[in-house]
């Protein structure tokens, strides 16, 4: 086993549970409700975060954190990158009660607890407004008739900065990004990222709110077409991935494109 590996497995971090239960009934009822209510969710253009469910005898307990997407670009183009705050999910737990009583059939549930975190409200507008001018370049060639993709990216890569959004999701952003660009623009693509994470590292923010000190970046496929599959590494700061101790957030995920599957990896290095 290599000393990357042993990074993997060695590391002793805290993993957080979102879903808690004794019994397997409930564990599957929840499971299944999880997955309903992302689907549900993704139809209104809202995409789940993290989810926590806590079932108990006859309460439930039930914290989101969700992401608007843009919808109506036109506002953006005309007076530019801000925030825009977005209504509540419910405006009552009743409406709760009788979408968990729909799939809870075997529970008894008296009282419902939901928590919604908005993150469109943690948005700092002065750290949007610097990504877009500085990055407004590229929604002509990376994000070509995608203008709303491209303010979602730089909402979350602002999230990302603040520390509201964790490498998994910011990789799973990164390979919607990627999906659908054509062979031609794969280079541009690695170009691209190549920019954002210097940009990220360089920006002159308080240390409270911007703690990224590295970025590393790996992709494996077929790029630009090419008959062979090849690897492009993208590295910007320190990123120390031989030590156990360092606070480093490691994601992976598969693209299926129609040039083949692309399979990338990210480190990305905070500071204690």
């Amino acid at each position: 086993m290599g000393q990357k590996s042993n990074l993997l497995t060695l590391k002793k971090v805290n993993k957080n549970l979102n879903l808690v239960s004794y019994e397997t009934k409930t564990f599957l009822y929840s499971l299944q409700y999880l997955k309903y209510f992302e689907t549900l969710l993704a139809k209104k253009n809202i995409w789940l975060i993290s989810k926590t469910l806590v079932l108990s005898s006859s309460s439930v307990f039930l914290a989101l954190d969700v992401f608007y997407k843009s919808v109506k670009t036109t506002f953006y183009k005309k007076k530019g990158l801000s925030t825009v705050k977005k209504p509540l999910l419910f405006s009552s737990n009743q409406s709760l009660i009788r979408l968990f009583q729909k799939n809870f059939p075997l529970n008894k549930i008296n009282a419902v607890t939901c928590t919604i975190n908005n993150l469109n409200r943690h948005l700092n507008s002065t750290l949007l407004s610097f990504l877009y001018n500085r990055t407004k370049k590229f929604s002509t060639n990376i994000f070509v008739r995608r203008f709303n993709l491209y303010i979602d990216f730089l909402k979350l890569t602002a999230l990302l900065i603040q520390n509201k959004l964790s490498s998994k999701n910011y990789i799973h952003l990164l390979s919607q990004v990627f999906k659908s660009l054509s062979k031609r623009v794969h280079t541009r693509f690695l170009f691209f990222l190549k920019a954002i994470f210097k940009l990220i590292i360089e920006i002159s923010l308080p240390s409270a709110i911007n703690t990224i000190k590295g970025f590393k970046f790996v992709i494996n496929g077929k790029l630009q077409g090419k008959t062979r599959a090849s690897f492009s590494c993208i590295q910007e700061g320190s990123v120390p991935t031989q030590s156990i101790s360092k606070n480093i957030d490691f994601a992976k995920s598969h693209v299926y494109t129609l040039y083949g599957v692309f399979g990338m990896r990210m480190w990305i290095y905070r500071k204690d």
